[in-house]
C-alpha cells in the first residue's frame, strides 16, 4: 500500500516536482549507472551482430548523459543528446564535460537536429513516455526525419505483458546520492498505463519530494504499424532478457529498425 502524503500524516511537508526534475541529482546512483552498464553491453552486441555502421549519432531521452558521452568517446564520432528534461541536461552538462556532444531541450514530437545522424538510440523505456498512439506516430517521424537514408533507430519499450499484479502498488526500494528514493509501480492494463510515483525520502524523513511518472505501454503491433508509418523498415525484435527473436509476448523488446531508402 502506498504511504499517505497528505498533510497530517508522518510527512509535515511534501514537494511536488515535474519527473525527473529532483530525481535528477539521484538518478546516476539509484538508477542511471546500472541502466547505463547494461545498455552499453547489449548496444556493443547489437552493433557487432547486426553490422551497424555510424559516423554520427543522436540519443533520444539522454537523461543525464551516460550513454552520450560513451557513444562519442568509445566510437569516436559527434553525438547529439536530446532530453525534456532541464534538469537532467544540467546533470548531462557535466558528465558530458570535454565530449563531443551537443545536448538539446526539446521534446521527441516536435525534435530536430542542426545535421541528420547515421544512428539513434532511445534507452530505457524512453519511448513509454509517449502516453498516446498519435503521440508515438509524430514522435517516429521525427527520428525518422533526423536520420540519413539507411540510418539506424535503436531502442527499447515496454510491451502490454507485464507480470505486476494489476491494480496494486509494487515498491521498490534504491540508494540515491543523497537520499533513499522509493519507487511505487502499479500496471493499468486496461488503459496500457505504467504509473509510478517516485518519492525522494531525505534523511529524517523531512520533507520529501514527490515526482508522478506515467507510461503508456504498447503491443508489439502497435508499435510495428508505427514504426511502419514513419518509414521504418524492423530488422530485428528481441526480448530484452534473452536477447533472442522475440517469439512470445515479453515484458521489454528491444528493436533494430532502419529507415527505409526515399524516406524524407
Amino acid at each position: 500500500m502506498l504511504p499517505s502524503l497528505k498533510k497530517g500524516s508522518l510527512f509535515h511537508r511534501v514537494l511536488r516536482a515535474r519527473p525527473y526534475s529532483a530525481l535528477a541529482h539521484d538518478y546516476d546512483v539509484a538508477l542511471g549507472l546500472e541502466s547505463f552498464r547494461r545498455t552499453k553491453r547489449l548496444f556493443n552486441w547489437l552493433v557487432k551482430e547486426f553490422l551497424i555502421p555510424f559516423d554520427s549519432a543522436a540519443d533520444v531521452g539522454c537523461g543525464t548523459g551516460l550513454f552520450a558521452r560513451y557513444l562519442s568517446g568509445r566510437w569516436r564520432v559527434p553525438v547529439f543528446g536530446l532530453d525534456k528534461s532541464r534538469a537532467m541536461l544540467r546533470m548531462a552538462k557535466r558528465n558530458c564535460r570535454g565530449a563531443r556532444v551537443r545536448l538539446f531541450h526539446q521534446d521527441l514530437r516536435s525534435m530536430k537536429f542542426p545535421s541528420p545522424v547515421d544512428l539513434v538510440t532511445a534507452n530505457f523505456e524512453t519511448i513509454n513516455y509517449l502516453v498516446s498512439l498519435g503521440d508515438l506516430e509524430i514522435a517516429l517521424k521525427r527520428i525518422a526525419e533526423s536520420l540519413r537514408p539507411d540510418g539506424h533507430f535503436i531502442f527499447d519499450f515496454l510491451t502490454n505483458c507485464q507480470p505486476l499484479r494489476r491494480g496494486r502498488f509494487h515498491l521498490r526500494r534504491l540508494r540515491g546520492r543523497r537520499c533513499e528514493v522509493q519507487q511505487w509501480i502499479r500496471w493499468n492494463p486496461e488503459g496500457h498505463a505504467l504509473l509510478a510515483k517516485i518519492i525522494s525520502m531525505p534523511p529524517g524523513l523531512f520533507c520529501p519530494t514527490v515526482e508522478h511518472h506515467h507510461e503508456r505501454l504498447f503491443t508489439l503491433e502497435e508499435m510495428g504499424i508505427a514504426l511502419q508509418r514513419a518509414g521504418f523498415s524492423v530488422r530485428a525484435v528481441l526480448d530484452a532478457n534473452t536477447l533472442r527473436p522475440a517469439a512470445i509476448c515479453a515484458p521489454r523488446l528491444i528493436v533494430v529498425a532502419v529507415k527505409r531508402r526515399g524516406e524524407v
